[in-house]
């Protein structure tokens, strides 16, 4: 009998370290926020939900067998909330002005054309388009229901610098996301 264990897989970019250094220091200003892991701060491409053996295997070749472009992490600024697994519960309604308890607090990236069009790519090429795909890194987690607008006057790092890599994550659970595959896509100018 055939092996059909799945696995719940995403593409990420990984940002310039200086802008994951901004953002462990946002994290150190807001006690009412569970900091992302330093090792998991990225932008989030698309989902692959349930992906079999020859899913990751499609996606392992794409993101190794192409030469991506780079292109430049800079935050706008925005801030936003919301959650994929809270979406889950029928009980959850998202409130505007209320950042729940184990919402995802969220930091906009501009979404320049080499950023968009990598997504474009992946999801031409493996499924998984979302509307509205807005390109952000999660600041971490909700402890508690608090107001949106604490979290307007974060000191958001201004600068610039070229995504990292092209990485599939497999998703986990609390031990965090495992790498499957790595394509370097510039050298890390701390």
């Amino acid at each position: 009998m055939e092996d059909a264990r799945t696995v719940n897989a995403f593409f990420s970019l990984q940002i310039p370290t200086r802008l994951v250094e901004g953002v462990v220091a946002l994290q150190e200003q807001r006690e009412t926020v569970r900091p992302q892991r330093r090792d998991e701060i990225h932008i989030t491409l698309t989902f692959l939900h349930e992906a079999d053996a020859v899913k990751l295997a499609d996606a392992a070749a794409l993101a190794s067998g192409k030469t991506w472009p780079v292109p430049s992490i800079r935050f706008t600024g925005e801030v936003r909330h919301g959650s994929w697994d809270l979406q889950r519960n029928p009980d959850y309604r998202y409130d505007e002005a209320t950042a729940q308890k184990g919402e995802q607090i969220r930091l906009g990236v501009e979404p320049v054309p080499e950023l968009l069009g990598i997504h474009a790519d992946l999801t031409r090429n493996l499924g998984g388009a979302e509307e509205d795909y807005w390109p952000h890194v999660t600041l971490g987690l909700a402890r508690e229901d608090i107001p949106a607008s604490s979290m307007e006057d974060l000191d958001i790092p201004s600068e610039s610098g070229p995504a990292r890599s092209l990485d599939l994550r497999q998703a986990g659970g609390e031990s965090g996301f495992r790498i499957l595959v790595r394509r370097p896509l510039a050298g890390d100018e701390s």
